[in-house]
């Protein structure tokens, strides 16, 4: 199965199937989530107006950190929709203490 796995701290967290497909509304969705997200988001601690896809997805993948903390499975599930739709060729992320912080890593294969 084709997959999008989460690393903390070097340990398998949660693993997502990255055939999901997604309806009309739900692509919605993530465009709004992307609209939201252009207003300025805060990465650990720094406030980033208009930050780029890069950006946006570290974020995602610092709140899906959150909510696999706090059990939220919505949360997960849209943060991992959203990953695996704004990078197709996303395969893992991997969070791990750094200098105070957490710093994420966004792992891509070439499926070609």
């Amino acid at each position: 199965m084709n997959k999008l796995v989460i690393f903390v701290t070097n340990e398998v967290a949660f693993e997502f199937d990255r055939e999901l497909s997604l309806v009309d509304e739900q692509l919605a969705f993530l465009d709004k989530i992307d609209s939201d997200m252009r207003k300025g988001i805060k990465i650990n601690g720094e406030l980033l107006v208009n930050p780029d896809k890069q950006q946006r997805a570290t974020f995602v993948a610092m709140n899906l950190l959150k909510a696999l903390q706090q059990e939220d499975d919505a949360i997960v599930t849209a943060s991992c929709v959203y990953l695996i739709n704004r990078f197709p060729q996303l395969i893992e992320v991997h969070a791990n203490d750094h200098d105070n912080s957490v710093k994420i890593d966004l792992i891509e294969e070439d499926f070609n």
